[in-house]
């Protein structure tokens, strides 16, 4: 097999797991960052002119508004800077990338911008030949020049900068075609092209605006910013240039932030949403069967879990740090919580359907009495004070009240502080907390799952953990080809991780969505992407 048969099949052999980089069923969000802590197929049937009328059964209806609601409201729209997953819902569908994740998938991914590459012997060369006549929403033509400039800039602005730190230069020796040098093999490289927020821009839109894209358009993708209400609702309009022939079907598109639950539910009930992008287990309850309304469910890519400060107090410790991940009841966890929909993880953060599992199971249940003895061996055999803080994620709040409990029957008295989102997430990246309860969502390769998180130094190791086997490990992975053996590398990785507790890995999320019964065509995804609103539309 040659190079870039292999390196494709590797980036396709990513499978859907059994359950946010956050945002989740209840929160909001950090890159993929959850309180909260990231995809469609260019198959696109041509659209139909009648709007609607005399339409035969299942063929796609164009026009019409569709309006959606998720938890909370976009903090930026600049691609390369946003982390927080609900920006990213709402940029998405502004963009398009070199790569996407095909609809119906967890991970496969397929050219996007790129009409066809070649990748070289040795890993290290990647030729692409750009899709010709694509232009941006001003009307600039998108060039191998907007490329350049954009993978440049994701470094620049740090968010995901990690991801091509082993890029070693890269060329455009014509309008559509890009030349991307590595330093070293990066086996999830088209993995990582395919982020939704790896975007490309339109260079003269940035430096138009003195390099800030906050509240600005620079996209080329299915649908075009009109209007941004912060904290009421952002309006998008089909973009009638769009590259893919007859795409979008929509005329328009209505983000609503609405943080309430119960106000999102009674709005769908009452016909005045046309879908809520994430279910919490009780919504799904309330939502299932009733008429008019589909909810469908898929497996998900958010994990949740207690940050541990191992910089901070008594957390310094491994022992305290192992204690806390003994007295922690996942499965009441679940219960009280999830109303048991959700999937414990008892090792490492890489679900069970993952082709990357550990299969660990390092803390199979609750063990009080362990956690005690580990506590008097790190000198505290009488418990001590701590703080635990937590966002507006509703979920992740009722979290921190059971955790609460349980950590009291070994001692632990722990202070539960609620902060606004914006604060919340200011602190994590500071580092200014003892314990933490968040998520992550949207990862696809294992190194998504642990090299910015848990590497030394790494742009989201918010916890300040380091062990340098573990570093070597995530190292070594990302620059290795094989599938079998990158499962070896990762599996040691999460054991040592595991092992060393800088967090307490709660569960793994179904991901579920309520839609009108005319909506048709959206894809409910693993990693809660809505890219999918190109090919989108309502019967009427």
């Amino acid at each position: 097999m040659n190079m870039k048969k292999l390196v494709v099949f590797l980036a396709f052999l990513f499978v859907s797991f059994v359950m946010v980089a956050c945002s989740s069923p209840e929160g909001t969000g950090s890159d993929n960052k959850e309180a909260d802590n990231g995809k469609q197929t260019n198959d696109s049937n041509d659209a139909n002119e009648n709007n609607g009328e005399d339409q035969p059964s299942g063929e796609p209806v164009v026009g019409g508004e569709l309006s959606i609601a998720d938890l909370n409201d976009a903090q930026g729209l600049d691609p390369h800077k946003e982390t927080g997953a609900q920006s990213m819902r709402y940029i998405e569908n502004m963009y398009n990338t070199l790569f996407k994740y095909k609809t119906g998938t967890y991970g496969e991914i397929e050219g996007e911008l790129v009409e066809d590459y070649e990748i070289s012997e040795d890993g290290l060369t990647y030729t692409f030949t750009l899709v010709d006549g694509v232009t941006f929403h001003n009307g600039d033509p998108l060039t191998s020049e907007d490329v350049k400039y954009s993978i440049e800039r994701i470094v620049e602005m740090v968010s995901r900068a990690p991801q091509f730190e082993q890029v070693d230069k890269i060329e455009t020796p014509d309008e559509t075609t890009v030349v991307v040098t590595l330093k070293e093999p990066v086996a999830p490289f088209l993995t990582f092209l395919a982020n939704p927020m790896n975007a490309i821009v339109n260079k003269n839109i940035v430096e138009e605006n003195d390099g800030s894209l906050d509240r600005v358009d620079a996209g080329s993708g299915p649908f075009q910013l009109v209007e941004w209400k912060k904290d009421e609702q952002m309006v998008l309009e089909k973009y009638d240039d769009y590259f893919k022939e007859g795409l979008p079907y929509l005329d328009r598109i209505v983000w609503k932030a609405i943080p309430d639950e119960t106000a999102r539910t009674t709005a769908i009930r009452n016909d005045e949403l046309d879908i809520i992008l994430q279910l919490s287990p009780k919504d799904i309850q309330l939502l299932e069967g009733k008429d008019g309304i589909n909810v469908e469910s898929v497996t998900g890519s958010y994990w949740e879990y207690i940050g541990l400060n191992v910089n901070s107090g008594p957390l310094k410790e491994k022992a305290v740090r192992q204690a806390i991940a003994w007295a922690v009841n996942r499965d009441e966890l679940n219960d009280a919580v999830k109303f048991g929909q959700a999937t414990p993880l008892t090792g490492g953060p890489i679900p069970p359907g993952h082709w990357a599992y550990g299969e660990l199971d390092t803390y199979p249940m609750q063990d009080v009495d362990k956690a005690k003895e580990l506590l008097a061996e790190a000198g505290y055999p009488d418990g001590f004070d701590i703080t635990v803080k937590v966002g507006q994620n509703q979920a992740q709040v009722d979290a921190a009240q059971v955790i609460k409990q349980q950590l009291k029957e070994v001692g632990i008295n722990v202070k539960v502080n609620q902060l606004e989102d914006s604060i919340f997430f200011e602190d994590l990246g500071n580092k200014e907390f003892d314990m933490a309860i968040v998520g992550w969502v949207g990862f696809v390769d294992p190194d998504e799952f642990l090299y910015n998180i848990f590497h030394t130094g790494a742009i989201y190791n918010q916890q300040g953990y380091s062990n340098e086997e573990v570093d070597a490990l995530l190292e070594k992975g990302r620059k290795t080809i094989g599938e079998e053996e990158r499962k070896e590398i990762y599996t040691e990785a999460q054991r040592l991780i595991v092992e060393d507790a800088p967090m307490v890995f709660l569960y793994a999320n179904q991901q579920a969505s309520a839609l009108r019964d005319d909506v048709k065509g959206f894809d409910v995804n693993p990693t809660v992407t809505t890219i999918s609103l190109e090919e989108t539309w309502i019967e009427q």
